[in-house]
């Protein structure tokens, strides 16, 4: 296994992470047995949510940690907070965001307790909340920091001016989104480009797409977008072949090419994937081939002055 840095936080973790969002897919022991199969891999990063599973993610996570005998200094814990579904708070009836100070106070403390931890390493606000300023939220987070009750600050789903308005008021560590080959709004937007400037990692959800990067599933004829996505995955067979890789890792080994660093965040609940996607942390795609990897996924030619024209090397 590889690591890298977590923004400027002075901590290092795998390059690459697991998701925790389908622990409860099948059972808790299901659950437990892909976690220790996960460490044995070298991954040291485990992401989940307080709403994943209302809670059962959590739970099963650090049990399987204690079941395991690993020592709590040798992971990273990351959890989200601030997204409420209905019938989680009976103060809401319907799905709703909060990162007040006195929610995110008792949203933490509720997350340790499941965990069964003393602190969080990552706590990130999972969805920016419209109804509370910034500093406020800041200010309540660096309270949480000061009581030992977490490490360190990231966000998940910012876009890059909501990004600048809370990293105006405290340091961030990373920012958690969608990215992949069949999702390069990142890149696109200038979400990238701000967690650069700010010295934050990117840790991504849905690296493959829903499986459709490890050509997992068969996508109908009767929809464009799948047929789109149907046709880049034809086209990342030749890539894979000539590597040596399977689909899934060629994708994540695109994603984590990418300083940064870029960590993807592999959810499942099969051993199996979790040590496939581990194979894929040392392959360094040729820069040339990089770049026509991502002319396939945007389906149009990189920017090239005045002439759209594109070389496409022959395999």
């Amino acid at each position: 296994m590889r690591y890298v840095p977590l923004g400027r936080t002075g901590i290092e973790v795998s390059a690459l992470a697991m998701g925790c969002m389908s622990l409860h897919a099948e059972t808790a022991e299901a659950g437990k047995a892909v976690v220790r199969r996960a460490y044995e891999l070298g991954i040291t990063f485990f992401d989940t949510a307080d709403v994943y599973a209302h809670g059962q993610s959590e739970i099963i996570l650090g049990q399987a940690l204690r079941e395991a005998g690993i020592p709590r200094e040798k992971v990273v814990i990351a959890t989200k907070c601030g997204i409420i579904f209905q019938g989680m708070d009976p103060n809401y009836a319907y799905k709703a965001y909060d990162l007040s100070p006195a929610y995110l106070k008792a949203s933490c403390e509720a997350s340790l307790k499941r965990l069964g931890m003393d602190y969080i390493d990552l706590y990130q606000p999972h969805r920016i909340d419209y109804l509370t300023h910034p500093e406020e939220t800041a200010r309540a987070l660096e309270d949480l920091r000061a009581e030992g009750k977490i490490r360190h600050v990231g966000v998940s789903n910012y876009t890059p001016d909501e990004i600048r308005a809370l990293s105006a008021y405290m340091p961030l560590a990373s920012l958690q989104t969608q990215f992949s080959l069949l999702h390069l709004e990142p890149l696109e937007t200038g979400l990238y480009a701000v967690c650069q400037e700010k010295g934050m990692a990117i840790l991504c959800w849905s690296p493959q797409h829903r499986g459709v990067l490890a050509g997992a599933r068969n996508l109908p004829h009767d929809d464009w977008q799948l047929q789109r996505e149907a046709g880049v995955v034809a086209q990342l067979r030749a890539f894979a072949q000539e590597y040596g890789v399977s689909l899934a890792q060629l994708s994540l080994a695109w994603l984590m090419q990418q300083p940064g660093p870029v960590i993807p965040l592999v959810g499942t609940a099969n051993p199996k994937h979790i040590a496939e996607a581990a194979g894929a942390v040392d392959l360094v795609l040729e820069r040339d081939d990089w770049y026509e990897l991502m002319v396939i996924a945007r389906g149009r030619p990189m920017p090239w002055g005045q002439r759209p024209y594109v070389y496409v090397k022959e395999r």
